[in-house]
């Protein structure tokens, strides 16, 4: 298992090098906060989370795996970005019995304040002194279901809410999500799309659209020691390139957790300052304490800093 877990590894790796480099449709897309990443331990993988069974922080990414989970829980996760931005969530699982489970969540972004201008007729930017802000609020309900030994199924229909300044944009919007029980109890495979909807309000009375981030991906959750979990997605988003993501966490006590992950997508955040070759680059640890975890995470986006993310838990 481990030969083929190493060419396994080396042949995404290959098949990655072309990856990065930045899209030329880069931030073409609107509801900009449906891309981040709302949980600290996923976050710490590097967004690696489609294969990982019985695992409620695949609540946003794919509904599929949060059947099984071992208990009921409760989670927020509040996180520091870039420039003044940040935000947060709040997610519950409720695993009804070994053939159905329920989630439900809400996220907040904030994409701090930022400094009005205005063209002048010669189409020079002139400084106002004024300064506005961006908001978003999601919130969503999932549900997973057995449907063989060998598939789980999930949906999520969320709905999302931006403010720009005194203008306001929504959507409404569904995922779907497919985890796969191989032969080996040890590899399990995930599958999902997200963002898969309609705009249902507009910035501008001429009711422009805008282009919904949609989202699709297929990845490997792959236990290759009892306390070590390797993790590998691929997928693309609208306006990005194909992006290749691998996580690892190993558990070096039952109450302590190490985790590390890195992105393909780096070239986005590559300025060619002294910190550009992190970027991409995450890391994050663990606590269990009887009902109760905390996960932190920090992610490089290169030059233009360090992200923080904390995520609180409660399984009852």
């Amino acid at each position: 298992m481990q030969k083929i877990l190493k060419l396994l590894l080396a042949a995404l790796w290959l098949i990655s090098l072309p990856l990065f480099a930045q899209n030329e449709n880069a931030g073409s897309t609107g509801f900009e906060s449906l891309k981040l990443l709302f949980n600290a331990r996923v976050n710490a993988m590097g967004g690696a989370v489609y294969g990982i069974p019985e695992n409620p922080d695949a609540l946003d990414y794919n509904p599929a795996a949060i059947l099984n989970t071992p208990s009921k829980s409760v989670s927020s996760t509040f996180i520091d970005h870039l420039v003044g931005s940040g935000g947060g969530s709040i997610a519950y699982i409720y695993p009804r019995h070994r053939y159905i489970a329920w989630g439900a969540g809400l996220r907040y972004w904030n994409s701090g304040e930022m400094e009005r201008t205005q063209i002048s007729s010669t189409g020079e930017l002139i400084e106002t002194g004024e300064n506005f802000g961006a908001h978003s609020i999601i919130a969503s309900v999932s549900h997973a279901r057995f449907i063989s030994p060998a598939v789980d199924l999930g949906a999520t229909a969320k709905f999302i809410f931006d403010t720009i300044d005194d203008k306001s944009a929504s959507a409404a919007l569904i995922d779907l999500g497919i985890l796969h029980h191989t032969a080996n109890e040890r590899i399990k495979v995930g599958v999902n799309i997200r963002n898969i909807g309609l705009q249902t309000s507009y910035y501008t009375d001429s009711k422009v659209k805008e282009k919904l981030p949609f989202t699709y991906g297929a990845g490997l959750g792959i236990q290759m020691k009892d306390n070590i979990l390797g993790a590998i997605d691929i997928g693309k988003c609208e306006g990005e390139n194909i992006m290749l993501k691998l996580g690892l966490e190993y558990e070096l006590t039952p109450a302590f957790i190490l985790r590390g992950g890195v992105r393909s997508n780096a070239a986005d955040y590559n300025m060619d300052g002294p910190l550009a070759y992190t970027s991409g680059l995450s890391l994050g640890l663990g606590w269990k304490i009887k009902d109760f975890g905390l996960d932190y995470a920090v992610a490089s986006y290169g030059d233009l800093g360090i992200t923080n993310q904390l995520t609180l838990r409660y399984n009852h």
